[in-house]
């Protein structure tokens, strides 16, 4: 099966410092695979060159076969790529149904034209992306409060929002940065049982998480980076028996 995303020799330094050194890894469709490592072992930089928040200074990222290195983070939003930040960013005094809403791409009401000559046309888009949302939010178990402010909703109830959002904006990669911190336990096993329903959906998981014991019931694969370098990867078992793993992140003892 060829990977959905394609990682070749990227690297990125910030000034002298190499935050990803020579970083090559292929993400397989219909998995989740999880990217681990202590503070500064390049996670986020690696979403930000996939994204094109940064362009990486030497190396190759392909998303369906296709180079998406380079290019600024719209366009790369449009290949089919969604991603999440840890910071939730959501409009805090739009509704649960507008946020949702808002997400969805290629609106005919986003061109200022279209939204007064639209006409009928413009309403029955308007009725399939209201439709659409409230089936998001239905999945979520937040349906009954679609029209409540963002910034009413219970902090886990914002972050089943945000998934809400990468599932409207039509993502078949989705890039998820700890996606469950500040969780409730009971919450951490609910937003699982989201995340493996959207890969049953037919969705791409890459995860950033620290939580060792989430990634390993979870992932499909797992890559380990530290200090911006490829240390593992492999099956859960397979990463939890690597001694390097063991000793350099897992700080367990052979």
């Amino acid at each position: 099966m060829s990977a959905i995303l394609e990682l070749d020799q990227i690297s990125r330094r910030f000034g002298g410092i190499a935050a990803v050194q020579d970083l090559s890894f292929g993400v397989q469709p219909g998995r989740i695979t999880s990217l681990i490592g202590g503070n500064g072992a390049g996670k986020t930089t690696v979403f930000n060159l996939i994204t094109g928040y940064l362009a990486p200074d030497a190396g190759s990222i392909r998303f369906r076969g296709e180079r998406i290195d380079g290019q600024p983070p719209h366009k790369i939003a449009r290949t089919g790529i969604s991603r999440s930040f840890q910071e939730l960013r959501l409009f805090n005094r739009l509704t649960s149904l507008d946020n949702v809403q808002a997400a969805v791409p290629h609106q005919k009401g986003e061109s200022i034209l279209r939204a007064i000559w639209g006409g009928q046309t413009l309403r029955d888009e308007a009725q399939v992306t209201q439709a659409r949302a409230h089936q998001i939010l239905d999945d979520l178990v937040i349906l009954h409060q679609v029209d409540t402010l963002a910034e009413q909703l219970s902090y886990g109830q914002q972050k089943l929002l945000t998934l809400g959002r990468l599932v409207a904006a039509k993502g078949d990669l989705l890039l998820l940065d700890e996606p469950t911190s500040g969780l409730s336990p009971a919450m951490v096993d609910d937003f699982c049982a989201r995340m493996k329903a959207l890969v049953a959906l037919g969705c791409t998981i890459l995860l950033i998480e620290h939580n060792v014991e989430i990634v390993m019931r979870l992932s499909d694969w797992v890559i380990v980076l530290h200090q911006g370098t490829k240390i593992a990867e492999g099956t859960p078992d397979e990463v939890r028996r690597n001694e390097s793993v063991m000793h350099t992140y897992l700080g367990l003892s052979a």
